[in-house]
């Protein structure tokens, strides 16, 4: 296949690749919010388009729906431009999204989050989808607790302080950042911001119950000065194998 993306298919070239074999589809819900003042609303979109590509390609006989924006992202509302979708909404389109690729014959759907809000949401509907659809396997592609261990394992593997991959608009998103989009990042804006003491899935959790600025004034948890092009390859990579492994593990591959 040319291409994983379902949206840059025609219907015949998506009919030849589901004869050929591509029983799988992928759907990824990002966000559209604030990244702190040196990256780009579109941050979460970005990083999960580049993540999923990359799984899906490694995977095999997997196309990608077009990525669901804005998500479930009230606890960043306090910063200008941020949108988020009611869960009413948010569990609506991921229903139809599902919907209409079992009508069109598809027998895997993975169900995926680029944006921590979204995690608990697209598991628990993996979880309902898998029971309405009986004759199609639908699966989690990543738990956040998952999805925070590459967080943690960045810090360890290039030696950086407890905290500066804090979770959001840190130093592992910057990086990826730098590495895919370059033109979003502004790092002469780059600020450090909560560097909050204990787990990235304790911050996650403060994070949900008290908002962003709960937490950090200018919308960072982490430090993401630090950040390199170089490290971003780095950590795209520990991501897409993450997820690889994950979704294999989730449909028995």
């Amino acid at each position: 296949m040319k291409t994983v993306w379902l949206e840059d298919m025609s219907y015949p070239e998506i009919a030849e690749a589901m004869k050929n074999g591509a029983d799988t589809v992928l759907i990824c819900a990002a966000s559209n919010e604030q990244h702190g003042p040196h990256l780009s609303e579109n941050t979460d979109y970005e990083i999960g388009r580049a993540a999923y590509q990359a799984a899906a390609e490694k995977l095999g006989n997997t196309l990608i729906a077009p990525i669901i924006r804005p998500g479930l992202s009230a606890h960043h509302m306090c910063f200008p431009g941020s949108l988020t979708l009611r869960p009413e909404v948010f569990r609506g389109l991921v229903e139809d999204y599902v919907s209409c690729y079992v009508n069109h014959g598809f027998k895997k759907i993975v169900l995926a989050s680029s944006h921590g809000g979204n995690f608990a949401e697209i598991e628990k509907l993996s979880r309902e989808l898998d029971d309405k659809y009986p004759d199609v396997k639908v699966v989690n592609a990543l738990a956040l607790d998952a999805f925070l261990e590459v967080f943690t394992e960045t810090e360890r593997l290039f030696s950086l302080p407890e905290g500066t991959c804090g979770g959001h608009a840190c130093c592992l998103e910057t990086a990826v950042m730098l590495y895919i989009r370059p033109d979003c990042v502004r790092m002469d804006r780059a600020r450090t911001g909560c560097m909050g003491a204990g787990s990235q899935q304790e911050q996650a959790k403060k994070l949900f119950e008290h908002g962003m600025k709960g937490i950090s004034e200018i919308g960072v948890m982490g430090d993401p000065l630090p950040a390199t092009a170089e490290m971003g390859r780095t950590c795209l990579n520990l991501l897409a194998e993450k997820i690889c492994a994950s979704i294999r593990a989730a449909l028995g591959k």
